[in-house]
């Protein structure tokens, strides 16, 4: 019984160990925009189709728009599909998003609001930076690139 036992904790044990190793070795990605060759900007993506679309065309050049003095707004080089991507998220500062109805993407520099917003597709959130957003009265150019892909 006593050797049942411990063949038990052992187990426990291995399977934690393992089931700590498979939760780490989940996949991260995040992305860098780089404003004048000097102010950076890191984005943690999303973990949905139309983030890993959009890493696909990366590097790239976007040129970004203020609109509603909250968001940064641009277009996509090229169409993305959104088949099976989850619309919904609250329009808070720090967000890169989708606007569905549009077709453009962005980030939001400060809250537009504290409800789930159906026409909004979350693409990531930016981890550092975004006071940069709001030192920009009108627009920008920004180069992005992946930053980071690692076992987070």
């Amino acid at each position: 019984m006593k050797r049942l036992f411990i063949l038990l904790i052992l187990f426990y044990l291995i399977s934690s160990i393992s089931y700590g190793k498979n939760i780490q070795d989940t996949n991260v990605m995040k992305i860098k925009l780089t404003i004048e060759n000097q102010k950076e900007i890191i984005v943690r993506m999303a973990d949905n189709s139309a983030a890993e679309q959009f890493i696909k065309m990366l590097p790239a050049n976007f040129e970004f728009i203020d609109f509603a003095g909250e968001e940064k707004i641009s277009e996509f080089s090229r169409p993305i599909s959104l088949n099976n991507v989850s619309r919904g998220m609250i329009a808070s500062a720090g967000k890169m998003f989708i606007y569905v109805p549009w077709g453009n993407w962005g980030f939001f520099y400060k809250d537009h609001g504290d409800y789930l917003d159906k026409s909004l597709i979350e693409l990531g959130q930016i981890e550092s930076g975004l006071e940069i957003l709001s030192t920009y009265k009108g627009g920008f150019n920004a180069k992005i690139e992946v930053f980071e892909n690692y076992n987070d």
